[in-house]
């Protein structure tokens, strides 16, 4: 599978096929893995893009090159490649490798071009010997929801990257009586941030205990207070608040602790919190609606550490308070619920 070529590019000319939210913790862990590449001399970031006829005829035209000549750059070192500017590329993969390079604006990277026609395959060869960490559960579990009855193949592939057990808690919430839950979890697509954040691994753990209805209220409730609360409803606000931001907001009771409002603001004042929202009458609103939040800022995280607790009282409820034999464990039969039989 020979690329047409490889060039350099700046980053600023790249548009990715599959945005995903830049975890701050993420891109740390990978700037060592480029800083210890660099130290075995492989410093260079390579990153794959695809290109179809007509773009790469404006390609080679802007360059001067012809096919032949742009093959030859494929042995060549990266001070000897042509500069390609004016013209913006689909990438692949790589915008954690992209985040880690950039260094400054016009920061140039190098890049292979690729037929588009050969997407598919590609895809599956860059993920299996790529760099780039994999996708979390937030962004499988919304791809997979995404294509679910509707493109098979992407729903295979979503499917197959997550972990066994987690495949098999998502099959599990694809069934028919967990459509609620579900429902409730989809809901959480407005604010890509927030999803980031879900976690499959315990599922089967929740869906087990037959308590759904308190599930669904607190994810109701985290929903709720970032949308409704905290980004009063605005879509892009909510689009461009990212992993990192729910991270350094959660547990965090900024009307109640004044350490919590001090820290809020200073956070907001440096610009670490919210870099995406750049607007000063957004930012002032987060700041405004944050420091009046008489509660735990809510998230994913303290939704499964609650769960911990919350998974201890119904265990004691249904020992010995209730009869369990009406819980039964069909996978299409809908049991009655703890709530039901209390």
């Amino acid at each position: 599978m020979a690329a047409f070529g490889v060039v350099l590019i700046s980053i600023d000319d790249l548009d990715f096929l599959q945005p995903r939210q830049i975890s701050f913790n993420v891109r740390q862990r990978l700037t060592r893995v480029f800083q210890n590449l660099s130290r075995l001399g492989a410093a260079e970031v390579h990153l794959p893009c695809t290109v179809d006829d007509s773009k790469l005829h404006q390609i080679l035209a802007r360059l001067g090159l012809s096919a032949t000549e742009l093959a030859r750059t494929l042995r060549k070192s990266q001070k000897s490649l042509p500069l390609l500017s004016g013209i913006r590329l689909s990438c692949l993969y790589g915008i954690y490798s992209a985040a880690v390079a950039k260094r400054g604006p016009n920061t140039s990277v190098v890049v292979h071009l690729f037929s588009a026609e050969l997407f598919d395959p590609l895809r599956e060869l860059i993920a299996t010997f790529s760099y780039e960490p994999q996708q979390s559960d937030g962004e499988l579990y919304q791809k997979i929801m995404n294509s679910y009855q509707r493109d098979e193949v992407t729903f295979a592939i979503c499917m197959g990257s997550l972990t066994k057990p987690k495949e098999r808690n998502m099959r599990m919430l694809l069934r028919q009586k967990n459509l609620p839950l579900v429902n409730c979890l989809n809901n959480f697509f407005e604010i890509p941030g927030l999803i980031e954040g879900l976690q499959l691994g315990n599922f089967h753990k929740w869906l087990a205990l037959h308590f759904e209805e308190p599930i669904i209220a607190y994810l109701t409730h985290v929903y709720t207070v970032w949308k409704n609360t905290i980004c009063e409803c605005k879509p892009a606000v909510m689009q461009n608040i990212c992993i990192d931001d729910i991270r350094m907001l959660q547990f965090r009771m900024p009307k109640v602790s004044p350490d919590d409002a001090t820290t809020v603001g200073e956070l907001i004042d440096a610009g670490t919190l919210f870099p995406r929202i750049t607007d000063p009458d957004d930012r002032a609103m987060l700041r405004r609606n944050l420091l009046t939040i008489g509660v735990v800022v809510p998230s994913f995280e303290t939704f499964q550490q609650n769960m911990n607790y919350f998974a201890i009282g119904v265990r004691i409820i249904v020992r010995h308070v209730l009869d369990p034999t009406p819980i039964c464990k069909s996978s299409k039969k809908r049991s009655p619920t703890v709530c039901q039989l209390l």
